[in-house]
């Protein structure tokens, strides 16, 4: 896979069952689960900590997806980042939707299927 990129010896790992477009990018300590989707124009760099994209999940066009130092960055099965989201350093639930353009920050847990809606709004169930 041509979008897959080695760092500091790391080198991201892809279930074959996964859908990785080819103009999304992987670099270093990065995996995607079974059933996965990235799409175009993604960016998940695992550089400063590991990236796990679990089953199911989807990262959709244009996400940045980033780790924080000593920090694992997980999206949860079947979780959703939408179009241009920022998932820095968190951890994501099953199925959790996180909307378009939110940015979740450093060591924030967002819980089972709650909705982080556009623009970073946050509703109850």
């Amino acid at each position: 896979m041509d979008s897959c990129y080695e760092i500091d010896g790391m080198i991201p790992v892809v279930d074959p069952t996964a859908f990785v477009h080819p103009n999304a990018i992987l670099i270093g300590d990065v995996i995607i689960g079974p059933g996965c989707y990235v799409g175009p124009a993604a960016s998940l760099r695992g550089d400063f900590g590991r990236i796990v994209v679990q089953e199911g999940a989807n990262v959709q066009d244009t996400c940045v997806v980033h780790g924080f130092p000593g920090v694992e960055t997980v999206i949860g099965p079947d979780g959703h980042i939408g179009h241009g989201a920022v998932i820095h350093g968190a951890q994501i639930g099953r199925n959790v939707l996180v909307g378009m353009n939110a940015v979740v920050m450093d060591r924030a847990e967002i819980g089972e299927i709650l909705n982080h809606r556009r623009d970073g709004f946050r509703t109850r169930r």
